[in-house]
């Protein structure tokens, strides 16, 4: 347990890492041709969706050629509540409908949309890209560890629930085709929570090892809040992914640093 001190001063930096998620749905939909001629896709926030970050990726996937929708669906009372939240969605705007889906999925998202899948067909499913992060996966545990009561006040009891969650099977399907996206860089929250996460056991960066599954992956020197709004440096390879089934030969295969918490890494301009 941190030192109560340090409670008091890590509240302001919690808020700002831990940024209240968007209010409502980002839905944006071509009117002029049925969902059986389009493609949708649905990007799965976690606790990073903020305004700002809302903001940025409706900004870059709006221009896409897509339907796009950010779903508000990661709720405070609980997960249960959010993944009823899910199942409205889906059926409200009609995502089944469209000729083909696809999907971004940061960490509670990600665990929402296999929740979902658990129980409800999506033949329409084919691509999906994850943010994977070693080490930003273990902020609700080390949150719950550090500052439960603040954590909990924070982001509701939903973030408990996901701390203690037990998560669903990925996605093992022939006809959905899978790739990560991997965080090598830590958050200023996860710097402050460096002995809660690292006692939770060695951090795995082989991307065969963290998804078996996934047809290909690429590390990138971001931390979890910039993988919401870096469309800069990731647009073009999450493009390719969608259209090729891999991303392109220029990114890194292979873990970029040693040292993930030291915040003088060089950050990509």
């Amino acid at each position: 347990m941190k030192v109560f001190l340090w409670n008091g001063i890590f509240g302001v930096a919690f808020i700002l890492a831990f940024n209240p998620v968007c209010a409502d749905h980002w839905v944006y939909q071509d009117s002029e041709r049925s969902p059986s001629q389009k493609t949708a896709l649905i990007i799965m926030n976690g606790f990073g969706g903020s305004k700002s970050a809302c903001k940025a990726q409706f900004a870059f996937w709006k221009e896409q050629g897509m339907d796009v929708f950010i779903p508000e669906v990661l709720l405070r009372p609980s997960l249960e509540s959010s993944s009823v939240a899910m199942e409205e969605f889906i059926a409200e705007y009609g995502i089944t409908e469209y000729a083909e889906v696809r999907s971004i999925c940061y960490i509670a998202g990600a665990f929402l949309l296999h929740t979902y899948l658990e129980s409800h067909a999506l033949p329409n499913l084919r691509y999906v890209i994850y943010d994977r992060s070693p080490i930003q996966e273990r902020a609700p545990q080390a949150v719950m560890t550090a500052i439960p009561v603040l954590g909990t006040w924070m982001k509701g009891k939903v973030l408990k629930d996901l701390s203690e969650a037990v998560w669903p099977a990925p996605i093992v399907s022939p006809s959905v085709i899978t790739g990560l996206a991997i965080e090598n860089r830590a958050t200023g929250l996860m710097r402050w929570l460096q002995d809660e996460a690292e006692a939770l056991g060695p951090f795995e960066f082989d991307w065969k090892k963290i998804d078996s599954n996934a047809s290909d992956a690429f590390h990138v020197a971001l931390d979890h809040d910039m993988m919401y709004t870096r469309w800069d440096i990731l647009g073009a390879p999450f493009l390719h992914f969608f259209a090729h089934g891999v991303f392109p030969e220029g990114v890194s295969r292979g873990r970029l640093t040693d040292h993930p918490f030291d915040k003088h890494q060089p950050i990509p301009e």
